[in-house]
């Protein structure tokens, strides 16, 4: 329904909740979702004034350009969010949803002419003229079921790249743990399962954090923590301790790690008496007297005598 609410609807409503079953609840104006349905990206294909395509030579998906038509709705399942049953559902729905809005637009001029989409006229006239394109790190059994379950075939394409038969529009599917291989693309792979390996991945990772291209703060992002520690990863590691505080050079370390190479003043300096014991060696920890173990806390004392025990003591 528009945001006018029409007569027509308003009875169809009452008519179903008097004189349906009671077996039946009626619920009217349902959202479909919490938020307005968004299409993760719509591919428009240029066209020359003479109407034939323009095709510059493409850097990255370099297989699946040639194939796609005038319109394409993807959708791309990331590593932290992959493919889960009943998903491509809702793929198929954006992509009724843009046709039947297409079809809503006027055609035609006031003289018979065709509008053209720059005037207002639909981007999509026939069912040829959209299609489908599922991005994947890798093909999932989730996604397997529910082609199977549609009664859809796969055709592969090679190369990382497939094609869904039987639908009423064309369906791509583009596994990114393939083609970001086989096309030697590292980035491309980056956006699935692969590690930034060249300069060219890392830099790219690197621009876009430093950059306010998404209108917020890219380390409030989800993700951010898992790529920062996949780029720190592919770093030697004298680049990847660079600029840390002392605190993150330190994260994840066991404690004779954390102490290796400070003098004992350091080692002991602001800790209290219990916790200055437990700092000491079990050579020192052998010479202390029965009386100032006594002196400790029950539980730093129950942990020293633990160490001196397994130290042959």
């Amino acid at each position: 329904m528009g945001a006018k609410r029409v007569i027509w609807h308003v009875g169809s409503e009452r008519n179903l909740r008097r004189r349906g079953p009671t077996s039946f609840e009626v619920r009217s104006e349902v959202p479909l979702s919490e938020e307005p349905s968004r299409l993760d990206y719509l591919l428009l294909r240029k066209l020359t004034p003479e109407g034939e395509p323009v095709d510059n030579s493409a850097q990255t998906l370099r297989h699946l350009w040639p194939l796609l038509p005038r319109v394409s709705v993807v959708e791309y399942k990331s590593p932290g969010h992959p493919y889960r049953s009943g998903q491509l559902d809702r793929l198929w729905g954006y992509v009724h949803t843009y046709f039947a809005n297409q079809r809503a637009l006027p055609r035609h001029r006031a003289d018979g002419a065709l509008l053209t989409p720059a005037e207002g006229g639909p981007e999509v006239r026939e069912r040829e003229d959209l299609c489908a394109v599922l991005v994947v790190a890798a093909r999932a059994p989730s996604l397997d079921a529910d082609v199977e379950a549609m009664s859809l075939t796969w055709e592969d394409l090679g190369s990382g790249y497939l094609r869904v038969h039987d639908g009423l529009f064309t369906l791509y599917v583009v596994e990114l743990d393939v083609a970001g291989p086989a096309e030697g693309d590292d980035l491309l792979h980056s956006f699935g399962h692969g590690t930034l390996r060249s300069p060219e991945a890392r830099w790219f990772w690197m621009e876009l954090v430093g950059s306010k291209e998404a209108a917020m703060n890219m380390q409030d992002m989800e993700g951010y923590k898992e790529l920062m520690a996949q780029m720190l990863d592919t770093l030697p590691a004298e680049q990847r301790l660079a600029g840390l505080s002392p605190e993150q050079r330190l994260a994840g370390l066991p404690p004779e790690q954390r102490l290796a190479g400070l003098p004992p003043e350091q080692r002991l300096a602001g800790l209290d008496r219990d916790h200055q014991a437990l700092a000491l060696p079990v050579e020192v920890l052998r010479l202390l007297p029965e009386a100032y173990l006594r002196s400790l806390s029950p539980e730093v004392e129950g942990e020293i005598r633990r160490r001196l025990r397994q130290n042959g003591r």
